[in-house]
This record gives structure tokens, sequence and C-alpha cells, in this order.
């Protein structure tokens, strides 16, 4: 086995001004997009639990998951209060509720779906409003909610934090809001 005695061995990857080796652009373009992605499924995982609290509550099971929504537990609650207030109307109250629950989730499974298509505004308005829900569960010192709030803000806040580095790399346009609207 024949081994090069050349003392100054030439890298595989061209060199940097600096002399340090380049980066793959292409496999860092691909983590910070999965970081993002990852971080903008946060937003899903909050909204499907939301729902998913709602209906145990509707189904009168005493237990929720904490990393739900704040909102939706004061729905949830409103609802089991006309209901036993409004006991011929009980069914359509549930539906009512569970409907309003669906709605709010549904805002929230709306910021999942634009973070993930990379959409700077989607993270920062979900993130101010699971903030503000947090603060909720701050104010009913539900501490184990405001511990999960903060955990998943920290997954939101990873993910809108890659797509920033991920615009760094490749700045398309100054704005990812529409441009020309109504222009003809």
């Amino acid at each position: 086995m024949a081994q090069s005695l050349d003392p100054n061995p030439q890298p595989s990857q061209p060199l940097a001004p600096d002399g340090s080796l380049q980066i793959n652009k292409e496999v860092a373009v691909a983590e910070l997009t999965r970081r993002m992605k990852r971080g903008a499924n946060n937003f899903y995982w909050i909204a499907a639990l939301s729902v998913i609290n709602s209906i145990l509550s509707m189904t009168g099971s005493g237990t929720y998951f904490v990393i739900g929504l704040a909102v939706t537990l004061i729905v949830d609650g409103v609802t089991i209060g006309l209901r036993e207030s409004l006991p011929d109307a009980s069914m359509i109250v549930r539906i009512i509720g569970l409907v309003l629950s669906i709605l709010v989730a549904g805002v929230f499974a709306l910021f999942g779906f634009f973070a993930s298509q990379a959409k700077r505004w989607a993270f920062l308005v979900g993130m101010v409003l699971y903030g503000l829900d947090g603060l909720i569960m701050l104010a009913f010192a539900d501490w184990i909610g405001v511990l999960f709030h903060a955990f998943f803000l920290w997954g939101l806040f990873g993910g809108w934090r890659a797509l920033g580095e991920l615009q760094k790399m490749s700045p398309q346009k100054a704005t990812d809001f529409p441009q020309n609207i109504g222009v003809q």
C-alpha cells in the first residue's frame, strides 16, 4: 500500500479565502429546513392536543393535556357551566363549545401551516399568542402548564431562528408578504 508523502495534502472540498473548508451549503440548508419545520410542527401539536382536551372535557373526563391552549380550557369550562345550567340544551352547548375550541385550535394549525411554508410572521404572531395563552396558565397558577408553554415556546423560537438563518443564506426578497395586491 503506497502512501502519499505530500506534506500538504489537498482537501476534498475547496478552501475558503480564510483557509477553512467550505461548508456544504445544501447540507446546511437541509438541516436548517428540518429545524424550521420541527419548530413549526409545535403549532400542530398545540392545536391537536387542545382539540383532544375539548373532546375529553365534552365526554366528562377530568384529565387534560397541559400542552394545550388555556383559551380552549376556558371555553370547555364555560361549556360545562352552561350544560349544567341549561340541561335541556346540553347537546347544543357541547357542540357549540367543541366548535369554538376547534376554531381556536384551527388558528394554531394555520400558524403551523404558514410557519412550515417559511413565513416568519406566522412564527412571530403564533409565539406571541401562545405566550399570552401561557400567561393565562400563569394567572390560574397552573405551573406545569406554564412550564410546558415555555418548553413549546422555546421549540417555536428554535424554528423561527432556523428560518432566519435560512433567509440569511439565500435572501430572496425583503418580505414574505404578498406584493402588488390589487395592482392590475
